[in-house]
């Protein structure tokens, strides 16, 4: 037996090295698939414009989590504020107050204007997080004051 073991193992080596021949009697009748393509979608890198979105809803999302609540839940506390400052109007824009009642010159002063001119031009999470920055962390009392104001 250990004599044939090498001869068996010599023929398989034999047989996978060399390639078998196809007739044409043997050849099938269709040609073979071709082979399939292969796609590559080169990843573009974000815009910049995405780039400072995203970046700007992890802060606030970091902020909600500071204050143990949901970003839900701190845009929800900053809608009464604006209910309160501007009766609900975050695009509102004059010539003194903008966004949910930020002097503009305040928003000025506390970074706004990296997000836009005038906080009325600014989306929501960019005035809740100049908000926040101005308060110090907290949210205003929302449930003490007028529809027009406190």
């Amino acid at each position: 037996m250990r004599r044939r073991l090498p001869a068996v193992m010599m023929s398989v080596v034999t047989a996978a090295a060399v390639p078998a021949t196809i007739t044409a009697a043997h050849a099938p009748d269709h040609a073979a698939p071709a082979p399939a393509r292969v796609v590559r979608h080169i990843a573009h890198p974000p815009s910049p414009a995405l780039v400072r979105a995203r970046s700007l809803r992890r802060a606030v999302v970091r902020l909600a989590a500071q204050r143990r609540t949901t970003l839900g839940g701190l845009l929800d506390q900053w809608q009464r504020v604006a209910v309160c400052e501007v009766n609900g109007n975050w695009h509102m824009v004059g010539p003194v107050y903008s966004g949910i009642g930020f002097l503009n010159s305040t928003w000025a002063q506390y970074g706004g204007r990296q997000f836009a001119s005038v906080a009325g031009q600014a989306g929501r999470l960019a005035q809740v997080l100049v908000g926040m920055r101005v308060t110090g962390g907290w949210v205003p009392d929302q449930y003490g004051c007028q529809p027009g104001g406190w």
